[in-house]
């Protein structure tokens, strides 16, 4: 039986943009070209690339038709980072 108690939870998380970026990379694209393959603004997938904005179910999609990468996955990482960002927030 697992409980949270004996269940390994990193204190740590990789933002999905980061992902996203290897994905362009490993297909042979600048960030450039797969902007304009997905008709995303150059300065919105920078910003999600560094973190900034979140990979959202349209992002999701668009990825999808450029790349071929199911957009389940991306919501499985967004929602992951999100959940995250909330359970190990330092306090102010």
């Amino acid at each position: 039986m697992s409980t949270s108690a004996n269940r390994w939870t990193p204190h740590w998380a990789i933002h999905p943009g980061q992902h996203l970026l290897e994905c362009i990379e490993s297909h042979g694209l600048s960030v450039e070209d797969f902007a304009r393959s997905t008709d995303i603004p150059v300065a919105t997938i920078d910003a999600v690339i560094a973190g900034r904005y979140p990979i959202t179910h349209d992002i999701a999609l668009r990825i999808e038709r450029a790349l071929g990468i199911m957009p389940d996955l991306w919501f499985v990482l967004q929602s992951r980072w999100h959940l995250h960002q909330e359970t190990f927030q330092v306090p102010a």
